[in-house]
């Protein structure tokens, strides 16, 4: 059975440093709603933090349970197009809300057009040891009954120690093909659990 263990935290932190996580419950911050008036790849912010600088950040602690052991995040919630559009997921390695900051884990791709409200739901397994310094694993992503096939981490992160803090995090960003009206995206679950 999976046991919830790190989500995005909601307390402010040090201006520029990012917040510490919540251990097994959001904190308040979810579900985040966000609209997108752009095409442009956006990186879901963090709500809680009120802020356009600050991202969802999902962050693994150093000396936690995970290091050497399976563990798996789930991102899950709601996209609404205000027109027919394609949408793209991605997770990414950082924490930074500038796309080329962070390392990318895995991508949707675009998905088929579609118009209104569906689901969607993203399962990323990982592994990571601060005795081989790495963090690999696999991706899936499900979006309005599309599914994406599982593949490979696009990335392998290395320089993993358990002294850093955070060892690693994770960044959630979308992608919307058409902004001839404003789309939104609803981030219910954005967690890591224990396998």
């Amino acid at each position: 059975m999976s046991n919830r263990v790190y989500g995005p935290s909601g307390a402010p932190g040090v201006a520029g440093a990012v917040a510490l996580n919540t251990p097994g419950a959001a904190a308040g911050v979810l579900p985040a709603t966000q609209v997108v008036t752009t095409t442009a790849e956006t990186i879901i912010l963090n709500p809680a933090l009120n802020s356009t600088t600050q991202a969802l950040v999902c962050s693994i602690p150093n000396g936690g349970p995970l290091d050497g052991l399976p563990a798996k995040l789930i991102w899950s919630g709601i996209l609404e197009t205000a027109q027919s559009s394609t949408a793209t997921l991605k997770i990414y390695s950082g924490t930074s809300t500038t796309v080329g900051s962070d390392t990318l884990l895995g991508s949707s791709g675009a998905i088929s057009a579609f118009s209104g409200k569906c689901p969607f739901f993203v399962i990323l397994e990982f592994i990571f040891d601060s005795v081989s310094g790495k963090m690999g694993g696999k991706v899936s992503f499900v979006v309005n009954n599309t599914v994406v096939a599982t593949v490979a981490l696009s990335n392998v992160i290395t320089s993993i120690n358990n002294v850093n803090n955070p060892v690693f995090s994770f960044v959630p960003s979308v992608t919307f093909g058409t902004a001839t009206a404003p789309n939104t995206i609803v981030t219910r679950e954005f967690a890591v659990y224990e396998e």
